[in-house]
């Protein structure tokens, strides 16, 4: 039973004795997952810069690779289910922390000062992950994607119903001042920027989200037939009586539902973004690329700046890649809201999650008094 909650990405439903077994264990996928993003990336930086290290280059890549395999190998000896598969495990979990917290500092900056200054940080990160291991963020993660990959042809149905806000924002897109705007915009700004649209469409999703939540236990759970929702599931009877949700529970629901919208956000914006680029590369001649780039290195009359996304250098001027990312999340905080009120998308992707949450609910129920009976 606490294997179904799991999948189905309700962790805090479960007791805080069964969510704290072998957390540093669990926490070694994620931990492994960051370092091999972090290595790639730095990898691809050093590469794609101006004479790129090799001998640090090949470090990086044997770091990505070692830290890419673990979470299999990590994932087959628990699978195992015998005491030395156990015991691999406990250590391999143990030297991917090592090799995230020692070894990749060392790796950035050598033996030296600048190390020890940023392993902190590397030990935070590594907290970090612990707790939200933890708190079961693996678990609605996990949960969430397989919802929305599920859903993915809901997302290209609402992107064909999205064309008249495409012809929108091209229209936007081709606006001087704008560019001239994200010309001048510092990267860091840029992302601060996007941070504050992503809070905006993150406070609007929970807003709604949690009036939903307290829909489906207050009035529509009077009509729902428990003993249906709970066909195929590990229990056999439904619950008599509906236990109130405690404050984590209901921020655990609530989040479930949050990422798998956020998911589906992201992925559109994401799409946006790729379609601006090829729009601006096609479209914006180079004679205009060169007037409009006027960056702390580029003058105007000069050539544009080169263009950076984490470091990694890419063939495409920084002032396209700045109007993309601009206008492609301004596009995706409008998406967010309008879906709301979209019955279309409330059909094909928000009624699909109520009633699978409402799935969760009804087992929820169920095994907490199963639990109280014994």
């Amino acid at each position: 039973m606490q294997e179904w909650f799991l999948h189905r990405g309700l962790p805090l439903v479960l007791t805080r004795r069964v969510r704290s077994r072998a957390l540093i264990e669990r926490s070694a996928p994620m931990i492994s997952s960051v370092g091999a993003l972090t290595a790639m990336t730095m990898l691809l930086a050093e590469v794609t810069g101006e004479g790129p290290n090799y001998a640090y280059a090949l470090r990086l890549g044997i770091i990505a690779a070692v830290l890419l395999a673990a979470p299999f190998v990590l994932v087959a000896l628990h699978r195992r289910s015998t005491a030395l598969g156990e015991m691999a495990r406990r250590w391999g979990a143990w030297g991917v922390m090592a090799i995230f917290v020692v070894v990749m500092p060392v790796t950035v900056s050598g033996w030296s000062s600048a190390a020890a200054a940023e392993a902190p940080l590397f030990v935070l990160i590594s907290l970090l992950a612990i707790w939200l291991t933890y708190l079961g963020f693996g678990s609605i993660a996990a949960w969430a994607f397989r919802f929305a990959w599920v859903q993915l042809g809901a997302l290209g149905t609402l992107m064909s119903r999205a064309l008249p806000l495409l012809m929108l924002t091209v229209v936007v897109y081709f606006t001087g001042e704008l560019w001239q705007l994200s010309a001048r915009m510092t990267r860091q700004r840029l992302w601060e920027t996007v941070g504050f649209l992503a809070v905006v469409a993150l406070v609007f999703m929970v807003t709604t989200i949690r009036d939903e939540v307290q829909a489906l236990r207050d009035d529509r759970a009077e009509h729902t037939d428990a003993g249906g929702l709970l066909a195929g599931t590990p229990f056999t009877a439904p619950a008599r009586t509906r236990t109130p949700l405690s404050r984590a529970e209901q921020i655990n629901v609530v989040a479930v539902m949050v990422v798998s919208q956020a998911i589906q956000v992201v992925l559109f914006t994401a799409g946006l973004f790729a379609f601006f680029l090829a729009l601006g590369i096609i479209a914006i001649p180079y004679d205009v690329t060169v007037l409009w780039s006027s960056e702390e290195t580029c003058q105007i009359g000069q050539p544009p700046c080169a263009g950076t996304w984490f470091g990694v250098h890419i063939p495409i001027p920084q002032t396209v890649v700045h109007t993309s990312l601009f206008v492609a999340v301004l596009s995706g905080l409008y998406f967010t809201v309008s879906t709301s009120v979209d019955p279309l998308y409330r059909q094909r992707f928000f009624d699909p999650l109520i009633a699978d949450v409402a799935v969760s609910l009804a087992g929820r129920d169920a095994y907490l008094e199963a639990e109280a009976r014994s």
